[in-house]
């Protein structure tokens, strides 16, 4: 059986026509050596290009920092009996950074951030004057207005003290996530609770979001 090679090779004849011992010609070796310094000119011109583009990134901090007010929610006796402790939601109205006029100084959008280091990430619930007895269990979700199906899970509390009044704790979603968010210049907050008694008024969710940002600055 006859094997296909992937190397082409020629069989060269001495000009005299007198046999004698055949020369082997590799074409594949002198196409890649001729391609060499193509391939070197191509490496160099994406290396420059990346250069140039790191240098003309700006870098600035975005901060912005509020409060989200959830209202009452009652515990029914018949859906505590038939599945269990009752889970009720809020969500926020949107909300923008406060400073997004720093994009305007830096002759860059929201859009065009490439890089996002999170640099203080707060958040904390307060109940007032009542304590936590009535949540076994308190989840808080950001996400874009514009694609509320991609929540991000920011905070987790579970089984809060029951004389604890605030809890506070440091955001889980990572710098890539951000980033989505901060693109798409709005957010909004939804806040899970499982509820072991009626929940009390006056709960405040309290945040502050601090970052670094990296951005291509406009022509």
């Amino acid at each position: 059986m006859n094997v296909l090679r992937s190397v082409t090779k020629e069989r060269l004849i001495p000009a005299d026509g007198k046999s004698g011992k055949s020369a082997i010609f590799d074409f594949s070796t002198t196409i890649t050596m001729r391609s060499i310094p193509y391939i070197l000119t191509i490496l160099v011109a994406i290396t420059a290009f990346s250069c140039k583009k790191l240098d003309q990134l700006v870098s600035f901090n975005l901060d912005t920092a509020d409060n989200v007010f959830w209202e009452s929610a009652p515990d029914t006796i018949l859906t505590d009996t038939i599945i269990g402790n009752e889970v009720v939601f809020f969500v926020s109205d949107d909300y923008s950074f406060k400073d997004y006029d720093k994009f305007e100084t830096n002759k860059s959008t929201p859009q065009s951030v490439e890089e996002v280091q999170a640099i203080n990430l707060d958040i904390s619930i307060d109940s007032g004057a009542t304590n936590f007895g009535f949540a076994d269990k308190m989840s808080v979700y950001i996400s874009s207005p514009t694609n509320l199906f991609k929540e991000i899970l920011i905070a987790e509390f579970e089984s809060p003290t029951a004389t604890e009044h605030f809890m506070g704790v440091e955001m889980e979603a990572t710098d890539e996530e951000f980033l989505n968010i901060i693109q798409k210049e709005k957010y909004r907050f939804r806040t899970e609770f499982t509820l072991l008694s009626p929940m009390p008024d006056s709960i405040y969710l309290k945040y502050k979001m601090g970052f670094r940002l990296k951005a291509m600055p406009n022509d």
